[in-house]
């Protein structure tokens, strides 16, 4: 493994392990962890519904707040889906290795280094722009403080949390700096999680895209001109050689997929119905800031959650179109090669193949279709909440 999925591998197991789901050699000290991140996250959202209890609220307020308790839930639920199916994480790991074992050729170690190393880049990318938006965060929220440093006034500036939360005990001007923290804390390892989970998935669908690759130029290369000089028995065995490995590696990756899937198959339906509610009240709430103009803070805070959230859900869908086009591909490569010139039973094979390869769509919970055009269902169906909820507020 000393190539781009070696590397690959490495950075999956620090950020895995850094959030306490990484499902190899799991000590007490990772439980006692996942203990306290269900603990932080249980208080993070009771202090978010307290408020409701103790002030009274206008339509934007109550927008605020509820999209910052469905992002909560957003990260909840991505999470514990990963914790409660360790065993299935294991197994991606288990088959991806397999895999690269089993594909010794030199042009397949090709397509697997360069599909790899795109994921290993965008990673890290991934890595540093968060890392980059904390700082910026950090920012932003501190700048009250930053201000009574650099231009002192008569009197400190009104120190206010993005958050709304309410602990009773605790007052927020008093203990701002510890509430600032707990904010930062929970906002850091909620985005840190779906960054070590959302770059995991995006490794299984650049390795899948890239087996199904190695697939279509198996099937390619099985007619190739220089066998036709060998005697027809020899040329057989060559050539059925080679669509026995093309259809063991498809098949190998579809039920891989498909077993995947199904591992996180009852996790969907709720995180796509708090994805489109949460999308929605950001899209109220800037909708509101914009229309009355009062605070351009709430419009940038606005902004940068709904550019954050249709990145998302768009690079989420990008990857799922890619690795359907990557399986339509190995369809064409069937009608690509020179099946015509090939004997007679390895050209039923090839009509064998023409009538029983099929696209693989990426179906979440039976309900919803991860691509380009489920994004835009899913913008849709945000934009149509939306609607109604304009709707009743007149």
């Amino acid at each position: 493994m000393a190539f781009a999925g070696a590397r690959c591998l490495k950075l999956h197991r620090i950020l895995f392990i850094t959030v306490g789901l990484w499902p190899y050699q799991k000590p007490f000290i990772w439980q006692i962890q996942a203990v306290f991140f269900f603990s932080a996250y249980c208080s993070m959202v009771f202090s978010q519904f307290t408020p409701f209890l103790t002030t009274t609220c206008n339509m934007e307020c109550i927008l605020k707040r509820f999209s910052y308790i469905c992002i909560t839930f957003v990260f909840i639920l991505i999470y514990y889906s990963f914790y409660f199916n360790s065993e299935a994480v294991k197994q991606v790991f288990q088959h991806i290795q397999r895999d690269w074992k089993m594909c010794k050729n030199r042009y397949a170690m090709k397509i697997f280094e360069e599909y790899l190393s795109e994921s290993y880049s965008f990673a890290l990318f991934l890595c540093f722009l968060c890392l980059m938006g904390a700082s910026f965060i950090t920012l932003m929220e501190s700048t009250p403080i930053i201000l009574d440093v650099v231009a002192p006034m008569n009197k400190s500036r009104p120190r206010k949390l993005e958050v709304d939360i309410e602990f009773f005990i605790f007052n927020e001007e008093q203990y701002f700096f510890f509430l600032l923290l707990l904010e930062g804390a929970a906002a850091g390892f909620g985005v840190w999680s779906l960054l070590a989970i959302f770059t995991f998935f995006t490794t299984v669908m650049k390795h899948s895209c890239a087996t199904y690759k190695i697939v279509s130029y198996l099937i390619r290369d099985t007619v190739p001109i220089h066998t036709l000089q060998l005697p027809v028995v020899q040329r057989i065995q060559y050539m059925h050689r080679n669509i026995c490995l093309s259809i063991y590696i498809h098949r190998r990756t579809l039920e891989f997929c498909k077993g995947l899937l199904l591992s996180f198959d009852m996790w969907y339906f709720p995180l796509l119905l708090v994805c489109v509610l949460s999308l929605s009240c950001i899209l109220f709430r800037l909708y509101n800031a914009i229309m009355q103009f009062k605070d351009l803070h709430d419009i940038v805070w606005s902004c940068g959650l709904l550019f954050c959230y249709l990145a998302y859900m768009f690079m989420s869908n990008l990857f799922a179109q890619s690795y359907t086009d990557h399986s339509v591909e190995v369809l064409g490569s069937t009608y690509d090669t020179l099946w015509y010139i090939a004997p007679l039973p390895i050209q039923k094979l090839f009509l064998m193949m023409h009538t029983s390869i099929k696209s693989h769509k990426l179906v979440l919970g039976g309900l919803f279709v991860a691509s380009m055009e489920g994004f835009s269902t899913l913008v849709t169906s945000a934009i149509s909440y939306f609607t109604f909820m304009h709707a009743m507020q007149l």
